[in-house]
């Protein structure tokens, strides 16, 4: 008849790939208690042992508490609880596969779309880091003209409200210049802030006034002509 191995706390932690410390800590919470304990007080455990402890480190890994564990595995039902919580885990690892096969076939398709992958040079590289770090800045000056676009309207809605309920249109005609000296002083604030990166030659440009004020945009872009190429069409907005 085949002798049952039994292992010390040590080495039943190294089979286990476990610290000491957690299979006493095992022990303690009565989740995992050794076999038998030698006359010599020296706890032992056998290869039964060593597949609980297996288990719970998988059950673990599934995002359940020690208290949980210890709940499932005293169950007299444990083998059915236990089975539908690892078909549980196998159908989540399974949509994790789907939808990395998913990205991993999207950044397939979108590097096949791009021409000339290899021409990017570091200094593309350099500017597409620079455009990244003056994203709060960009986002900030967006902030301050959406702000003081507000404070415009209030403004106006003021003035015309006393004009039209009031019949009283001296605020309307003291309200205008302040208006028109914050709208130009946004404009100015903008376009001295503003710069555009090419997509064709990937410079950072400051387009002419007129090409400014009336380019059609987007919140991202703007179509311009660059003042280094000459491409014309839309370029990504960045800040000074």
């Amino acid at each position: 008849m085949k002798t049952m191995s039994t292992y010390t706390t040590g080495e039943f932690a190294k089979l286990g790939g476990v610290s000491v410390r957690t299979i006493q800590y095992y022990d303690q919470k009565g989740i995992l208690n050794p076999t038998t304990i030698s006359d010599g007080g020296r706890r032992l455990y056998t290869d039964k042992e060593l597949k609980t402890l297996r288990l719970i480190l998988l059950l673990k890994s599934m995002g359940l508490q020690l208290a949980t564990i210890k709940g499932v595995l005293s169950e007299e039902n444990a083998n059915q609880v236990l089975s539908l919580l690892l078909a549980q885990q196998e159908q989540k690892l399974k949509h994790g596969q789907t939808i990395a096969a998913d990205q991993l076939k999207t950044i397939k398709q979108v590097q096949d779309s791009l021409s000339d992958l290899a021409l990017i040079s570091q200094k593309d590289l350099a500017g597409i880091e620079n455009m990244m770090a003056s994203q709060p800045k960009l986002k900030q000056l967006h902030r301050t003209l959406l702000f003081w676009g507000l404070i415009i309207d209030v403004i106006e809605i003021w003035a015309i409200g006393i004009g039209l309920f009031a019949g009283n249109w001296l605020p309307a005609l003291m309200g205008l210049p302040v208006i028109i000296i914050i709208a130009i002083w946004l404009v100015r604030l903008y376009y001295r802030s503003a710069r555009y990166i090419c997509p064709n030659c990937h410079e950072t440009f400051q387009p002419n006034r007129m090409d400014f004020l009336f380019a059609k945009h987007t919140p991202k872009t703007r179509k311009l002509t660059c003042t280094h190429c000459g491409y014309h069409g839309y370029c990504v907005e960045t800040i000074k």
